[in-house]
């Protein structure tokens, strides 16, 4: 295990290393990046037939915004872009949506945040009348929760500055009660994560600070836009900025937090975060804590409170394999054991980086006397060299064709400025590997003309925002108009969507387990994970051909599980048994 860690990092300097040579040796910070490493295994698109299609219908529904309009500054804080989130804010059954955003130039109203109300399948601006612009703010994360379990969804927006808490009011309104909660922070914050650590029955807050940098160093670090020579400026670099500490806010279950991160070992004062997930990752019945840092290396926090009976974690970055020194954006959550003959009903992680990193798919190992343990089988599935060009961002594993077996979606965008205008980043196509069930391959190039573009793409988001049964994403591109991909694949499966009626902090982390035709399927309620976003709380099993699942069964997160038996396609909603 040593061995192999020390081997990971060497080769990740190696990769590391090429970047930086090649940006020094021909100005990357100006270039395409495609033109200085290669991927020469990348594509096997022609070996197989993708029936996926999607469509950008943003603007057809009702989507009409702009992420940061005006001209860019050449500054850090704009280059990062921000998220987007499903909800249900009105409880009709139906995704809304919450598009971050951040203002530019002198008119800041015109980089407000907005939020979408579904009206079946039509999206109207209610974001005004809602009271969730923050015209000033610089909108990073968002994430829909039930703070205070009153039934309606609230919204959490980190900020260059101080986050919002807005508790839904029941009637189209929210308020920021952030300040009286005690989550109002004042980091560069961005990735959050709920969960309910102690399992005392309410939602706990994970909040990601990325870089110490104020608004008075922010003004004074615009790069010059004739600087075409000087490599890449200190303004656009995050090794040029110290790191900011993570916090931690534990419910108080009155409405207010108690910020305990570094009382309880989870502040994590010298990695750049940008994303977090709360997720039982060794079966222990507890939730456990990853965290995704840009430049420095990834956390992995194991929660102890099975054992000891209290409130405690244990950093198990470097035993367990996973503290990662890369670049790390996106994360997804899923079991593809099944791929790779060792499927052992625990989550694995993928992970997006920066160029010439790789992505990274680190499957877990449950072995006894071994511990919780992972191995990166990014190279074994076959998407590690297409990512190799492409700066990856928010993604997904979702079955975007229904047939039982996890596909991934990445939104991709570098980070890298055009050499014939620095005012503009170099934009990337997204990505879509299809899954056979043994490994995956890129088909973007038969997915459709929305494919077919390349944008600066940040925060992904997945729904079924028609109700069709299937699965769409939506992707907030920075300084751009966010993308709607409408999934229009025509295949002769079914599926069964499973949503869940309980108390949040039951839900989520709550693992579901679906047999059907001799298959199981597994998945985590993780809705905060991606970058910056946040998926609807709904899970979308493909079932293939089959026309229902033998059963399904929920394990919350307070270790009691309820079981239903043959359920059809369609849509199930499953609560706790009374007596739980």
């Amino acid at each position: 295990m040593a061995f192999s860690l020390v081997a990971t990092v060497i080769a990740t300097g190696g990769f590391t290393g090429l970047a930086i040579s090649i940006a020094q040796q021909r100005n990357t910070d100006l270039a395409d990046s495609s033109e200085s490493i290669t991927n020469a295994m990348s594509s096997d698109s022609g070996e197989v037939v993708s029936l996926l299609r999607f469509q950008n219908v943003a603007a057809e529904v009702g989507i009409n915004m702009h992420h940061a309009p005006g001209p860019r500054k050449r500054l850090l804080l704009e280059d990062t872009g921000s998220g987007l989130a499903w909800g249900d804010i009105d409880g009709d059954g139906d995704w809304d949506l919450f598009v971050a955003n951040i203002p530019s130039g002198n008119d800041e109203s015109s980089g407000s945040n907005r939020l979408y109300r579904n009206d079946q399948g039509h999206f109207v601006d209610i974001s005004e009348q809602a009271g969730i612009t923050d015209p000033k703010a610089y909108g990073m994360g968002v994430s829909f929760a039930d703070f205070n379990q009153d039934g309606a969804p609230d919204i959490y927006v980190t900020n260059f500055g101080p986050n919002r808490l807005f508790q839904n009011m029941g009637d189209g309104t929210f308020q920021d009660v952030a300040a009286q909660a005690g989550v109002d922070g004042s980091s560069w914050s961005t990735g959050v994560a709920w969960g309910d650590i102690d399992r005392d029955g309410d939602l706990d807050l994970y909040v990601c600070n990325y870089l110490t940098l104020s608004k008075e160093q922010l003004a004074g670090q615009s790069a010059p836009a004739e600087d075409a020579d000087d490599g890449i400026p200190i303004a656009l670099n995050p090794n040029s900025f110290d790191p900011a500490a993570n916090q931690f806010y534990l419910n108080n279950g009155d409405g207010t937090f108690t910020e305990m991160a570094e009382e309880l070992g989870l502040a994590n004062p010298q990695g750049r975060s940008l994303e977090a997930v709360f997720c039982d990752l060794d079966g222990n019945g507890f939730l456990d804590l990853y965290v995704n840092n840009d430049v420095s290396t990834n956390k992995l926090f194991q929660n102890l409170g099975g054992s000891s009976g209290t409130l405690l974690f244990a950093d198990l970055s470097t035993q367990t394999g996973t503290a990662d020194p890369r670049g790390s954006m996106g994360i997804a959550i899923a079991e593809i054991g099944g791929m790779t003959d060792n499927e052992d009903g625990l989550p694995d992680l993928f992970i997006t980086h920066w160029l010439a990193q790789e992505n990274a798919l680190y499957q877990s190992l449950s072995r006894k006397g071994v511990g919780l343990e992972y191995r990166d089988k990014i190279q074994t599935l076959r998407l590690g060299e297409p990512s190799i060009q492409s700066v990856g961002w928010g993604t997904v594993l979702a079955d975007f064709d229904l047939d039982g077996n996890l596909d991934i979606m990445i939104a991709n965008g570098s980070t890298l400025e055009r050499r014939d205008n620095q005012q503009e980043l170099v934009a990337e196509r997204p990505f879509l590997f299809l899954n056979d069930s043994k490994s995956f391959h890129e088909v973007r190039s038969q997915a459709g003309e929305s494919f077919d573009a390349p944008y600066s793409g940040r925060g992904l988001a997945a729904a079924d925002f028609d109700s069709d049964g299937d699965i769409d994403v939506a992707i907030n591109v920075n300084r751009g108009a966010p993308l709607l991909f409408r999934n229009d694949s025509e295949t002769p499966h079914h599926s069964i969507s499973v949503r869940l009626e309980a108390p949040e902090a039951l839900c989520k982390g709550a693992k579901i387990t679906l047999r059907s035709a001799g298959r199981q399927q597994l998945s985590w309620w993780v809705t905060e994970s991606s970058y910056l976003s946040g998926h609807a709380p709904e899970q979308i099993f493909g079932l293939g051909t089959a026309q229902q699942a033998e059963e399904i069964q929920v394990l919350w997160t307070n270790g009691k599980s309820t079981t239903v038996q043959n359920v059809p396609a369609g849509q199930i909603t499953i609560r706790p048994n009374p007596s739980e």
